[in-house]
């Protein structure tokens, strides 16, 4: 006998006829007859269900065995802390992959199969490099080793790829949650991170990214990558507030923004635009008055008449009408600001978005509100009222159709649409022309007075809130004071309390309400009004005792 044959290999692959398939889409019959096979099996080999779903996972381990096998994997699938060595094992390994990468491209310009290899490794290094993060307190350290600098020459790198990764890695690492619990060691250094970012020129660096970048190419990571400069200046003026006006002073960032708001085209970064434009417009009257030098005012109007006829299609996109409306309302702080918004007929706007009665409404009386108060509101007073906004106005202030409005739009706060409408009035009366209050003084002998009758309606309204508002802080004082005062280490001011929660409960509209009041009975004008005021006893109903002081 020749014992070898048993060592040797077969002289041909095993038949495939005996090898059980299963096709594509099984029928009921091959599922059935697998499953009556499988159950043969188990009656053969003694196995029970449980056993069963053990060795067909193929690891033959209980439940329980896998849940703890998966946590110990967790643990150590978790990134190592960032120490100081740590640190600068990765900067050297990322300064040595950014010149071993330069290197290449130099000896190898019309080849990029000689240094694909080298950009696959910085890029890795970048995204390894974002660990730091997670330890504020090494930034100055990351300073010292002049990585900033390699970082922002990254900025320049020819493939985008590697750009896109260094933006990335520079929201990572300005993050304000980064420092929300950090020590105050981590505080200085983000303060120092930004201080050495701003002295290497970020600002202008990042915005000029943006001529680099096709956001609305497929295929792409572009798009990511304008969100990610965006959310690296939202960052810097976190840290740094002065950062607001140097990047609109110093960059082209305000014209980006504006041309981004303009399209019609609804996506993430275009409600990242609009949020970032609400906040440069803030707290800052130079970077209002450039934004009506460049014709952001237009812009602006341009923007939000889009919802005067239709709402908002999701939520989102509701934050972005809002920030649109907000950067107007931040703009009309300046009188230069008003005279550009009445020459633009952003008052006609406003009254047509209000006859609407779409979403925005609420919005726009916001913006008529800024417009009309404060300085240089006589402009924009004059204009609404000459524009027939009392007529549009009034009917809001009547709350005629009310009830369906609020149906539609449940969210509506009747009580903040009082506080516009009955502010409006009072900036009326107190910056429109004579012959301007006049009408306004008409407008409420009207209908047999029942503007007026309404205004009064709204006094005890208010004055009931406030009262009410007042008993309930008492009891709460109180109350406090029996279980042994404020929680917290310092003690609060009671009067400031009480303040604040009058004022929260419509302390500001009811005295807005009074000084109405107190203009129609101070207008020289019309004694009718006057008269008919008297005949209710207006004098006696706003100068009753009030609850509180």
């Amino acid at each position: 006998m020749d014992v070898t044959s048993f060592f040797k290999a077969p002289s041909g692959p095993v038949s495939k006829s005996n090898k059980r398939k299963m096709a594509a889409e099984p029928s009921e019959e091959a599922l059935k007859k697998l499953r009556v096979e499988a159950d043969d099996d188990d009656d053969a080999d003694g196995r029970g269900l449980e056993d069963d779903e053990r060795f067909l996972r193929g690891d033959g381990l209980s439940d329980k065995q896998r849940e703890i096998l998966d946590i110990v994997d967790s643990v150590e699938d978790a990134p190592a802390a960032i120490d100081l060595l740590s640190l600068k094992k990765l900067v050297a390994k990322l300064e040595r992959s950014i010149n071993a990468n330069e290197e290449m491209r130099v000896k190898y310009p019309d080849e990029p199969l000689k240094f694909i290899n080298s950009e696959a490794e910085l890029d890795e290094d970048l995204h390894n490099l974002m660990g730091v993060s997670a330890a504020p307190e090494l930034y100055q350290k990351l300073v010292s080793l002049g990585t900033i600098g390699s970082l922002l020459e990254l900025l320049e790198h020819p493939n985008t790829d590697i750009m896109i990764a260094t933006i990335q890695l520079l929201s990572e690492l300005t993050d304000d949650d980064v420092v929300a619990e950090a020590s105050e060691e981590g505080e200085a250094g983000m303060k120092a991170l930004v201080e050495d970012l701003l002295q290497n020129q970020i600002l202008e660096k990042m915005v000029q990214s943006f001529d680099r970048l096709n956001e609305f190419k497929e295929g792409t990571d572009d798009k990511q990558g304008v969100f990610n400069i965006l959310s690296v200046i939202e960052n810097l003026i976190s840290v740094d507030p002065s950062v607001s006006e140097k990047v609109v002073s110093t960059t082209t960032l305000l014209v980006w923004l504006l041309s981004r708001i303009g399209l019609k085209q609804f996506d993430s970064n275009r409600q990242y635009a609009s949020e970032l434009l609400s906040i440069l417009l803030q707290s800052s009257r130079e970077n209002r008055l450039k934004l009506a030098s460049l014709g952001g005012v237009t812009a602006l109007l341009k923007a939000v008449s889009a919802y005067r006829k239709k709402d908002p299609r999701e939520s989102d996109e509701v934050e972005v009408m809002e920030n649109l409306f907000d950067a107007l309302c931040s703009a009309l702080a300046e009188p230069e600001v008003k005279k550009v918004f009445v020459a633009e007929e952003g008052v006609e706007l406003m009254i047509i978005i209000l006859r609407e009665r779409k979403m925005s409404r609420m919005r726009a009386l916001k913006v008529l509100t800024h417009a009309i108060t404060g300085e240089g509101g006589d402009v924009c007073s004059n204009q609404f009222v000459e524009a027939l906004g009392l007529k549009t106005l009034f009917p809001i202030f009547m709350h005629k159709g009310l009830r369906a409005y609020k149906k539609e739009y449940k969210a509506h706060s009747e009580t903040e649409e009082d506080e516009y409408v009955v502010s409006i009035l009072a900036s009326l009366f107190k910056s429109s022309s004579p012959a301007n209050r006049i009408r306004l003084c008409i407008k409420f002998s009207e209908n047999d007075f029942e503007k007026v009758e309404r205004l009064l309606e709204l006094h005890e309204q208010y004055q009931a809130r406030v009262a009410a508002a007042d008993r309930q802080f008492e009891r709460d004082q109180l109350e406090r004071e029996e279980a042994g005062g404020y929680d917290g280490e310092e003690e609060v001011d009671g009067e400031e309390m009480r303040y604040l929660n009058r004022l929260d409960k419509g302390l500001f509209t009811l005295q807005l309400v009074d000084l109405v009041a107190g203009y129609l009975c101070t207008q020289p004008s019309e004694d009718q009004v006057r008269s008919f005021a008297a005949s209710w006893d207006i004098w006696e109903i706003l100068m009753r005792p009030r609850l509180g002081p």
